[in-house]
């Protein structure tokens, strides 16, 4: 798993096939600013800026990806400022250890008066998130995927501290 976060280097977890850990050196990319997380797997990608506080979730985030998900979402959140956007239009499974972290995320977020805002959640875990009562956390702001022909769409919002949606 490659794992680079600029503005330090990061080592890199040990690769479960060869054992060895090595040293990355920093990253940035085309979209992003000066500063932030990439992280890459066989199942999980995470792209992530600290200012502003955004990172985009494509794969699945289960046993296997929680390490990598929790730190760098964790990352985003303690270097960045203001609410903080995570993109899960191209998640494409989660576990209860995967919801968990965003609800704590949304937990300490709603502490400093600030909000963890999902992106295109899909219909199926906004439900669940509804079910096990994580969708009242008041640092919790989700803008449903809006299902769509082309399986697109821009969303709209649900349950958060305030009614308005956030900016950004």
């Amino acid at each position: 798993m490659e794992t680079t976060m600029t503005g330090q280097t990061v080592e890199r977890s040990p690769d479960r096939m060869s054992g060895h850990r090595d040293r990355l050196p920093t990253w940035s990319g085309p979209g992003f600013a000066s500063e932030g997380v990439r992280v890459r797997s066989a199942l999980l990608r995470l792209d992530g800026t600290f200012e502003p506080p955004r990172l985009v979730v494509d794969g699945e985030i289960d046993l296997a990806t929680l390490d990598a998900f929790t730190t760098a979402l964790s990352s985003v959140l303690a270097r960045g400022s203001g609410d903080v956007w995570v993109d899960v239009e191209k998640l494409d499974f989660i576990d209860v250890a995967g919801l968990r972290a965003l609800a704590a995320a949304a937990c300490r977020l709603g502490l400093q008066d600030r909000r963890l805002v999902l992106r295109s959640v899909a219909p199926h875990l906004a439900e669940l998130m509804d079910l096990v009562g994580w969708s009242q956390i008041p640092g919790l702001f989700m803008l449903l995927r809006e299902e769509t022909r082309s399986g697109s769409g821009a969303g709209r919002g649900r349950r958060g501290d305030r009614s308005t949606p956030p900016s950004g």
